[in-house]
């Protein structure tokens, strides 16, 4: 038995398939499946004992920084996919991972590839707090897992920058990004006091370094002051116990193998644990740069070759074989530039361009509409959202399926138990013999639950939109209560069972129902009664419903789990008939159709004065 705890400023957000994980250690997300998610959802911050069957699994979440346990489990360096248990196919998010804001357009340096360049040059002058409130604004409008303050360079904003991590850490886990040209001691007691990661840019240990990433004479004097100044945030962080990653932007000055290792080495002295290596794409001046490199005889472009992958391949490789314990991760958004959000430094929220050149502008901060911030969304490419962040690219893994490169985790024996949607499970069967089958229902364990009577009245739209699809509207009398029931379409075994997602709720009366379904457009267009006995046993939560139909004769429907339905299936098959596919309604009108009615005619089924 070990005791485990969610180690400290994990965030953890449910999704359609299982839920991410955010470790800010590490300044890692993780995709978590839907058998696994539980055990993400039930971690807290008090320690908890877990028992063996179970051991295995949290410790593997503690190798990557999700929880801690005890006895400790110590962490790994993984540069693989960040996916976690089994996915055969890259998931989209539903909301956000990552949101940049722009701290200020002021910048210490004047990088050669500048992605965001032409979200500065014309917003340097006249920085003012008003601008400072809308981009926290706007940044609190979006249900993003993590806010990445960066520029400009928030060392050259320490003040503007320190009101953003405060503010902001309230909703979201922080990264600071940075070149470490300027002043880190003024944003320390928040860094450490939020737990806020810092990512520090460096592109080489050679000179190589200040040649990309020259100074701004506006700001330094020292030709090396990017490389040195990231050496010293570097150490800084690290002395004081915040997490560090070094990003490098791979571009035409530094696609050489030795010149990565070099680098590699450099900071795996220094003590980094994250590493991340940012593809150059044609952005900002980087665009610029190619354009004008293009209508060159020799080119002399700033992007990286096609074979910058292969390079990452051998890097990583060469990493693993040595046993250097770093993370390395690799962004690549050259085919999917419009997967990253950018706040601006005065609110104003943007996506780069796909089959646009520069940025797309989202939302206007100045324009008073926030509720417009997410109106153009659809611009985003959520599917190259999720690949950024949950580090997959198609050149890794040697052409194998994203499947066979998922983090392997241990299954458990037992899930936490989860709330959702209900799943009813159920087959339906004409009663041949009602005297023997209420005795086998008594042998069996059932007793009555309930006697009522219930009038069903079922809503669509003018189109049959709904009904159309299998999904159900229904409205639904008893003598003690009005429910509203929705479910979804069915879903077939081999064998006549099946499977629908079922909701339930109480109303406030039929009137006030009657009235909202109205509002939605939504029209009777069929009723239907029935006298219904419920039966239930105390040993599993099997359901009998015993149910009388006008004109039909009696039916049951047994719900529970599929193996429970066929072992009730078979201990009263003298007793009743085949399965049935067909609901109540379409029996009934079958019926009557046979009976020489129109089906025009057929409104519902409702018992009759003396029944």
């Amino acid at each position: 038995m070990i005791r485990v705890k969610k180690s400290r400023g994990v965030r953890y957000r449910s999704d359609v398939f299982g839920g991410v994980v955010y470790v800010p250690e590490r300044d890692d997300f993780f995709a978590i499946d839907r058998e696994l998610a539980p055990f993400a959802a039930a971690l807290s911050d008090k320690w908890v004992e877990v028992h063996a069957p179970e051991e295995k699994l949290y410790r593997a979440f503690a190798s990557l920084g999700i929880c801690e346990t005890d006895p400790k489990t110590k962490q790994i360096a993984y540069s693989g996919p960040s996916f976690l248990g089994r996915f055969i196919e890259l998931p989209t998010v539903t909301d956000p991972l990552v949101l940049n804001c722009f701290c200020t357009s002021h910048c210490p340096l004047m990088c050669r590839y500048c992605h965001a360049d032409d979200l500065m040059q014309s917003y340097r002058e006249g920085e003012s707090e008003q601008d400072l409130d809308n981009v926290i604004a706007t940044a609190s409008m979006i249900p993003a897992m993590v806010a990445v303050i960066t520029g400009g360079d928030p060392l050259s904003a320490p003040e503007r920058a320190n009101s953003l991590i405060r503010r902001l850490s309230k909703q979201k886990a922080i990264v600071i990004d940075t070149s470490g040209v300027g002043d880190i001691d003024r944003l320390l007691p928040a860094i450490v006091e939020t737990f806020a990661h810092v990512r520090v840019s460096l592109d080489a240990a050679s000179d190589e370094n200040a040649r990309v990433r020259p100074a701004n004479p506006k700001y330094s004097k020292d030709k090396d002051a990017s490389r040195v100044g990231a050496a010293k945030t570097i150490k800084t962080c690290l002395e004081n116990g915040v997490p560090v990653t070094v990003q490098t932007v791979i571009s035409s000055h530094n696609e050489n193998l030795d010149e990565l290792r070099n680098l590699r080495d450099l900071i795996s002295t220094w003590g980094v644990k994250n590493w991340v290596l940012h593809v150059a794409i044609r952005g900002g001046l980087a665009r610029q740069v190619e354009d004008q490199a293009d209508k060159q005889t020799r080119k002399r472009g700033i992007l990286p070759s096609s074979g910058v992958y292969g390079l990452v391949e051998k890097l990583i490789a060469d990493t693993e074989r040595q046993n250097i314990q770093l993370d390395i991760r690799c962004t690549d958004t050259n085919q999917t530039p419009n997967s990253v959000l950018l706040v601006g430094s005065t609110g104003d929220l943007f996506t780069e361009g796909l089959a646009h050149h520069g940025k797309v502008p989202l939302y206007k901060a100045g324009e008073g509409r926030p509720d417009l911030v997410r109106s153009l969304w659809h611009h985003v490419d959520r599917f190259g959202h999720a690949k950024r962040y949950f580090n997959w690219n198609p050149w890794m893994g040697n052409g194998k399926n994203l499947e066979g490169l998922c983090f392997p985790i241990p299954k458990a024996t037992q899930v936490p138990s989860v709330s959702g949607a209900t799943v009813e499970t159920e087959a339906k069967f004409p009663v041949k013999d009602g005297k023997a089958l209420r005795e086998l229902l008594e042998v069996e364990g059932f007793a009555v639950a309930c006697e009522e009577k219930q009038r069903d009245e079922y809503y669509d739209r003018e189109d049959k939109a709904f009904s159309s699809l299998d999904f159900v509207i229904r409205l639904r009398d008893t003598e003690n209560d009005s429910v509203i029931g929705l479910k979804g379409p069915r879903f077939y075994t081999e064998s006549g069972e099946y499977s629908r997602v079922e909701l339930e709720f109480q109303t406030r009366s039929r009137e006030a129902s009657i009235e909202s379904l109205s509002s939605k457009e939504l029209s009777p267009y069929w009723f239907f009664e029935k006298r219904r006995t419920t039966y239930r046993r105390s040993r599993d939560e099997a359901i009998v419903c015993l149910d009388e139909i006008p004109l039909l004769g009696e039916f049951i429907e047994v719900e529970g789990e599929l193996k429970q339905i066929r072992d009730i299936r078979t201990k009263f098959g003298e007793c009743i008939g085949d399965p049935e596919r067909r609901n109540y309604g379409e029996l009934f009108k079958d019926h009557m159709v046979n009976m020489g009615s129109e089906p025009s005619e057929i409104k519902g089924a409702e018992f009759g004065p003396t029944e």
